[in-house]
């Protein structure tokens, strides 16, 4: 994407794959007095929805209940680190969790992970996976709401912030991040 911006249609596709190739992200999540937790999860990402996995009785899981209000980030950084870094690219998310009930959701989503994750395949993890009300193991929808994109394949420090819609499956607005922060200074 060197060169000029990207389209909306090319940073959809950019985040699409960032979801889909990057294992890790931070979820940050909100205590019942406001106060932020952060947890590393695997997130499996379907578009620009990324989907969770976790358990009944953890802290992440209580706090999405209560308040599903959340954030995310993930990142691409090279091997090769700072010396390639003009090949880093990352996502912050703000966005709505929501417990996935449904049965063919959540078989879905077990296959998105062992398509995305291949230590997946090999274990039994998602071998019983069943409805929330009948087993511990849960997976959240994050559908995003807003977010940074920040792509340095594009320029050095090049970041946009971007709104989504349609339960967020797409981009409905990109604004140069510089101008809108420089715009509230």
């Amino acid at each position: 994407m060197p060169g000029t911006d990207p389209s909306v249609a090319e940073i959809h596709e950019a985040i699409t794959e960032l979801l889909r190739t990057e294992e890790l992200a931070t979820l940050a999540t909100v205590d019942s007095e406001g106060r932020p937790s952060a947890s590393p999860m695997h997130i499996a990402g379907d578009g620009l929805v990324g989907y969770l996995h976790t358990f009944r009785h953890t802290r992440k899981s209580t706090q999405m209940r209560q308040n599903p209000n959340v954030s995310y980030s993930v990142c691409h950084v090279p091997a090769e680190g700072y010396a390639a870094r003009w090949e880093t690219r990352s996502l912050q998310i703000q966005g709505i969790a929501t417990l996935v009930t449904d049965p063919v959701e959540i078989q879905r989503i077990a296959e998105l992970s062992q398509e995305q994750f291949p230590w997946a395949r090999d274990v039994s993890l998602y071998d019983n996976l069943r409805t929330p009300d009948q087993g511990q193991q849960l997976f959240y929808r994050i559908e995003p709401v807003q977010g940074l994109w920040a792509d340095n394949r594009v320029r050095m420090l090049y970041r946009v912030l971007v709104d989504f819609g349609d339960g967020g499956k797409t981009i409905t607005k990109v604004e140069d991040y510089n101008a809108v922060v420089r715009g509230r200074a």
